[in-house]
C-alpha cells in the first residue's frame, strides 16, 4: 500500500494506491493469480543453506513443473537498521501458535512453562514475526486467546493469565486484544519491546500463584483408564486437525509450539506382554488379551498419520516440548507425574514427526531449544508460480519442491487448496482471515475504502482521534443482492513499539431494501473515535461486507502531538462536502469499552449550522471552488491580534511543488479555552490542472507574533 499521505509528513488522510513491484520480488496484484510457496533449505547440520538463487529449485504442481514467476529470499537473521527492511510478503513471515495442552499436562508444570512462553514472546521473537496464544483442553477443545500479532504485551497478558477468561476483552472478535485493562496504559520496557513492565502496570503483574491455576483447571483431572484415555487422545488429535483446516486462511507456515507431557505411550505402540499374557498365547487363549493394550490403537495411528498429513497440506507443523522437565528444575517433588519420560516423548514425537516438526526433550530450559527453533526458521524462499488451470473451489492440488543443494533438507507445504467461498468458512477461519489481512497489511482492495483520522485535544494527556472511513456503495454492494445485508468495521491504533493502544469495532446490519439506491449513488461515511496518548502511530483499518466477505484495508500514520506543551499546532486540512446520497453512520469511542459521543463533532464544532461533511479523498473540478476546513491550536490569540497570513501550495503526486494555491479565508472562530481554532478557506484549482493525484498545502502564519505552522491534505483532479 502506498499512502497518500505521502505527500506531506502532516497529511492523514489515506486511500488505496498502487502495489510497488519490486524485479524479482515476490508481490500479488489484482491482474494475476499467484500462487506463493514458502520454502525452508537446511544443512544436515539444521542450519539455513543461504544465497540460493530461484534457478536452484524446481517446483511441481500435480506433477507438472511450472515456471517460477517470482522469487524472493527473506533473511530474518540478518542485521538491518530499524525500519530499513522492506515489506516481507505475507507468506515469508514468520507465526508462532503457542499451544498450551491443559489436559494432558498437570498445572505445575503449566505453571512453569507458561514462564518460559512468556521468555520466548518477549525476548525471543524478532519484530517482524506474528505470535498467537491458544489452549486446549478435551472438555473445551482449542481456544484462540490471542491472533497472530506483533503486540507483545497482549500476547504476554494472555499467557500470563493463561487459566482465567476474567481479563479477555470479548468486544474484540478478532482476538487481538486480550486485556483492555493494558490499553493506553503504560510505557514501553527499558528495551524498548513493550511487555514486561506494562502489565505491572495496574499494581500487580497478575502471573497466577499455583493454588489460582490448580482451581482452573480442577475440571480437567479424570480418572483414567486406557478407553477413556484413547478418547481423550482422539480429541486431541482431531483438535490438531480443525486447528490445522482453520490455519489454512493464514498464507505461509504456521509453526505451533505444542507444551504438553504427552499421553500413554502404549495408547498408540502398545506394551510388551506380561508373563500372563505369554502364558494365554501358548494355550492359545487369545480371547483373554487386549490387542489394543498389547500392540496399540491401530485406528489411533492411522488417525495421528492423518492428522499429521492435513496439517502439512494446510503448511502447519508442530514442534511438541515436552514440559515435564521444567516442572522438575522447579523442585516439584511430584515432578515426576504418572508419565515416565519415555512415555511423554514417544507420544509427543508421534504427533510431531507426521507433520515435519521436531521433539523438543524433556529440558529444564527451553531457551537453547527455541533458540534452535529460530535460528532453523530464520531463513525463508518464496517462490511464486501462475497455475495453468482451475479445478474445483476447495480442490486441492499437490506441490514437491526440490533444491539443487548437496545435502539440503527441504520444509515445504505439500500442497494447497483452491480458495473456498466465503459463505463455506466458519466464523473462525473468517476472523483469521481478516485478522491476517490487519497483522500483514496485505493490500485488499475488493473496496476501496479511504481514511481520515485527526488528532483533537482531548481529557488529560490523551488526544481524541475521530476516525472517518469512507466506503464507496457500489463496490460494498458487489455480489451482494440480498435485502438484509451486513457490514464489519475494525479499526486498530498501535504505537511504536507494535503495541495496541486502542480499538474499535462495528457490525452493521443494512437494509437494501429501502437504502440500496442511496448507498450506490454514494456510500458510507463511518465515524468512530481513539483515545491516544501523544505519539505516532499505526492505524489500520478492515471493512468487509458480511455476506459476500468482500473487503477493503487501509494502513496509515497519524502522529498526536502532546496538547499540553500548548505549543502551535495545526492538523491537516479537511475538505468539506454536501453529504448528496452518502449515509453518515456515528459509532461508539473506544472500541466499545470507552464513552460514546459524536465522532464527527470535533471537526465541526467551530462551524455551526454548516452542512457539509468531510472527504477523505476529494475529487475536485479545476476552476471551481471547494470549502477546506483548518484546525489550529495555540496558533493566534487575543494578545496576538486576529490578523493571518494564508498562503498555499499545489504538490505533485511525489510532494514536489507545482504552482500555488489559490486560497481565501471565508471565516474563523474565536479561540477556545483549549486553544483551538476552526478557519473556514475557500480553494479553487486552476483551470488547466490535469486530471490526476495531487496535495494541498497550507502556509498559516500570525503576524503578530511571526509564528508558522504547515499542513497538507491530498486531494484528485477528475
Amino acid at each position: 500500500m502506498k499512502l497518500s499521505a505521502g505527500l506531506a509528513a502532516a497529511s492523514i488522510a489515506w486511500s488505496t494506491g498502487a502495489v510497488a513491484q519490486q524485479a524479482g520480488a515476490v508481490r500479488e496484484t489484482a491482474e494475476v493469480t499467484l500462487v506463493e510457496v514458502a520454502v525452508r533449505v537446511t544443512g544436515k547440520n539444521g542450519a539455513p543453506i543461504r544465497d540460493l538463487k530461484a534457478s536452484d529449485f524446481t517446483l511441481y504442481d500435480d506433477g507438472r513443473k511450472q515456471e517460477i514467476v517470482g522469487f524472493d529470499a527473506i533473511d530474518l537473521a540478518e542485521k538491518v537498521p530499524p525500519g530499513t527492511r522492506g515489506p516481507i510478503p505475507p507468506s515469508a513471515r514468520r507465526r508462532f501458535l503457542i499451544l498450551f495442552d491443559l489436559s494432558f499436562a498437570r498445572p505445575k508444570t503449566i505453571l512453569a512453562a507458561r514462564r518460559a512462553a512468556r521468555d520466548f514472546v518477549l525476548q525471543g521473537l524478532n519484530d517482524d514475526d506474528l505470535c498467537a496464544v491458544a489452549t486446549f483442553s478435551v472438555e473445551r477443545g482449542l481456544r484462540l486467546l490471542v491472533a497472530f500479532s506483533s503486540d507483545r504485551v497482549q500476547l504476554a497478558r494472555a499467557i500470563e493469565r493463561l487459566g482465567l477468561d476474567a481479563g479477555r476483552d470479548r468486544n474484540d472478535p478478532l482476538s487481538f486484544a486480550y486485556d483492555p485493562t493494558v490499553l493506553k496504559a503504560a510505557p514501553a520496557m527499558p528495551d524498548g519491546s513493550g511487555g514486561a513492565g506494562i502489565v505491572s502496570q495496574r499494581g500487580s503483574t497478575a502471573v497466577l500463584d499455583m493454588p489460582d491455576l490448580q482451581r482452573s483447571m480442577d475440571s480437567f483431572s479424570r480418572a483414567r483408564d486406557d478407553d477413556y484415555e484413547r478418547g481423550r487422545v482422539r480429541t486431541l488429535i482431531q483438535s490438531l486437525r480443525d486447528l490445522g483446516r482453520m490455519l489454512d486462511a493464514i498464507p505461509g507456515r504456521k509453526d505451533i509450539v505444542y507444551l504438553s507431557e504427552g499421553f500413554r505411550r502404549r495408547l498408540v505402540a502398545g506394551t510388551e506382554d506380561t508373563d500372563e499374557e505369554r502364558q494365554w498365547l501358548v494355550q492359545g487363549e487369545i480371547w483373554n488379551i487386549d490387542s489394543d493394550k498389547r500392540f496399540g490403537s491401530s485406528p489411533l495411528r492411522v488417525e495421528i498419520s492423518d492428522m499429521g498429513e492435513l496439517l502439512q497440506r494446510t503448511d502447519c507443523v508442530i514442534h511438541a516440548v515436552n514440559i515435564a522437565g521444567i516442572a522438575d528444575s522447579a523442585g516439584d517433588a511430584s515432578a515426576g507425574g504418572t508419565l515416565g519420560p519415555r512415555e511423554s516423548e514417544d507420544s509427543l514425537y508421534a504427533l510431531a514427526h507426521p507433520t515435519g516438526g521436531d521433539l523438543i526433550h524433556n529440558a529444564n530450559d527451553l531457551s537453547a531449544p527455541l533458540s534452535t527453533l529460530m535460528l532453523r526458521t530464520s531463513l525463508v524462499y518464496v517462490l511464486a508460480f501462475r497455475p495453468d488451470r482451475s479445478g474445483r473451489e476447495g480442490s486441492y492440488h499437490e506441490l514437491k519442491v526440490k533444491v539443487a543443494a548437496p545435502g539440503a533438507q527441504v520444509a515445504a507445504r505439500r500442497g494447497y487448496f483452491e480458495r473456498r467461498g466465503f459463505k463455506t468458512l466458519s466464523p473462525l477461519e473468517r476472523s483469521l482471515s481478516a485478522a491476517n489481512v490487519i497483522a500483514s497489511e496485505i493490500p485488499v482492495s475488493d473496496i476501496p475504502t479511504r481514511v481520515l483520522a485527526a488528532p483533537f485535544a482531548g481529557s488529560g494527556d490523551v488526544a481524541t482521534v475521530p476516525v472517518m472511513l469512507e466506503i464507496p456503495g457500489p463496490a460494498l454492494l458487489v455480489g451482494d443482492r440480498r435485502e438484509k445485508s451486513g457490514l464489519e468495521i475494525y479499526v486498530y491504533a498501535s504505537d511504536s513499539s507494535n503495541r495496541l493502544v486502542d480499538y474499535f469495532v462495528q457490525s452493521l446490519g443494512m437494509d437494501l431494501s429501502a437504502g440500496r439506491e442511496r448507498l450506490e449513488a454514494g456510500g458510507m461515511r463511518y465515524f468512530g473515535i481513539l483515545a491516544l496518548p501523544p505519539g505516532d502511530y499505526r492505524v489500520r483499518s478492515l471493512v468487509r461486507n458480511a455476506e459476500t466477505g468482500r473487503m477493503g484495508f487501509q494502513a496509515g500514520s497519524v502522529h498526536v502531538p502532546d496538547f499540553s506543551r500548548k505549543e502551535p499546532y495545526v492538523l491537516a486540512p479537511v475538505f468539506l462536502a454536501a453529504p448528496g446520497s452518502w449515509v453518515t453512520v456515528r459509532g461508539l469511542a473506544s472500541g466499545g469499552h470507552g464513552t460514546s459521543g459524536d465522532a464527527s463533532g470535533p471537526l465541526f464544532a467551530g462551524l455551526a449550522g454548516d452542512k457539509a461533511v468531510p472527504s477523505a479523498m476529494p475529487t475536485l473540478s479545476p476552476g471551481t471552488a471547494s470549502r477546506v476546513c483548518l484546525v489550529t491550536y495555540h496558533l493566534g490569540t487575543a494578545e496576538s491580534g486576529e490578523q493571518f497570513k494564508v498562503g498555499g501550495q499545489i504538490l505533485d503526486s511525489a510532494g514536489n511543488p507545482l504552482s500555488e494555491g489559490a486560497l481565501e479565508v471565508l471565516g474563523k472562530s474565536a479561540v477556545e479555552p483549549d486553544g483551538k481554532r476552526f478557519f473556514l478557506l475557500s480553494f479553487t484549482p486552476p483551470a488547466d490542472l490535469a486530471p490526476g493525484h495531487y496535495g494541498l498545502r497550507i502556509f498559516l502564519q500570525d503576524a503578530a507574533t511571526g509564528k508558522a505552522r504547515q499542513a497538507s491534505a491530498p486531494f484528485t483532479i477528475s
